[in-house]
């Protein structure tokens, strides 16, 4: 009679086996691939993100696609206004001289030529105007070792497959458990979980770390252009104001000239793009250069599990 009453329960389990037993062996499987994403991040890492030295010096609108993309037009446009060559309205009130042409980015020569055909000032307009040189200039920080470009994300993508691996595991016996009628609650909260590291162990950051020591150095350098110490940029040079808006964003524009960032409809001390503190955009780095947060993904089934109400 028990015989038999221990083969009848374990038929009913989903593939013969009970939902804590799953749930425990599912738990452990996943913190291992965890464990594997994050060796294979670190190792990619590794390989596409040497400590190199910074190279050269790079231009204020250069440095301000570090930050974000919106911001080498701020920087442009303060590169206009600070030589003279746009009025208070964004409209040009004289062509650039050859002397000039060489101090001004290629963006902001692009921006001139595009303020001079319209009479519209936003950010949308000069965005799409100065597309095409802010993609060029985008490409070519990612070859000089700036930013992560297609590439190297590629490459990262690869840290996701030991989770991914797990997460199909976890949809196969789910689609299962779901159709013996098991509940599958607990297996459901921890393919959440893991879903949810799968996408951080695989996201790129926007810089690499010789990104992020060149936005340190160049802020370390020019703590005199910060908006809070209230600087006379012409003090400084013509291109100083485009230094200061890539490295702090658009409050520089209202502190230059009020009337110019009213006319180009900019949030007053916006940063122009949404900058985070570590200067890396979107995503600051971690100690493996990751750009993320690291996500926690223990879990545990303690004794409330009972019968098959863990993994199906």
């Amino acid at each position: 009679m028990v015989h038999g009453t221990v083969t009848a329960a374990a038929a009913t389990n989903t593939w013969g086996i009970s939902g804590p037993a799953f749930l425990l062996f599912y738990v452990i499987a996943g913190l291992l691939a965890i464990a594997a994403g994050y060796a294979i991040r670190a190792s990619v890492l590794r390989r596409i993100d040497p400590a190199w030295p910074p190279a050269g010096s790079l231009t204020p609108s250069e440095t301000a696609l570090l930050v974000d993309d919106r911001r080498p037009v701020l920087a442009a446009l303060a590169q206009l206004r600070g030589h003279g060559i746009i009025d208070s309205s964004g409209k040009p009130v004289r062509p650039y001289s050859a002397g000039e042409a060489s101090d001004l980015d290629q963006i902001s020569r692009t921006l001139w030529a595009s303020l001079s055909r319209s009479d519209q000032l936003n950010m949308t307009s000069m965005l799409v105007a100065t597309a095409g040189v802010t993609d060029r200039m985008r490409k070519d920080l990612s070859y000089r070792g700036y930013l992560f470009g297609d590439q190297q994300r590629k490459a990262l993508r690869t840290a996701r497959f030991p989770l991914f691996a797990v997460l199909l595991l976890g949809l196969a016996r789910l689609i299962a458990g779901v159709a013996s009628h098991h509940s599958v609650v607990f297996l459901v909260i921890v393919m959440i979980v893991l879903d949810v590291v799968t996408i951080v162990v695989g996201r790129a950051p926007r810089l690499t770390r010789r990104g992020r020591d060149t936005i340190e150095q160049a802020r370390s350098n020019n703590l005199h252009l910060r908006p809070a110490n209230a600087p006379a940029y012409a003090a400084y040079g013509a291109g100083s104001a485009a230094l200061a808006v890539a490295l702090y964003g658009s409050l520089v524009l209202w502190t230059l000239d009020p009337a110019l960032a009213g006319a180009a409809d900019l949030a007053a001390g916006a940063s122009g793009g949404g900058s985070s503190s570590c200067g890396s955009g979107s995503s600051c780095g971690t100690s493996d250069s990751g750009g993320g947060s690291s996500c926690g993904s223990s879990s545990s089934c303690g004794s409330s599990c009972g019968g098959g109400g863990c993994g199906g």
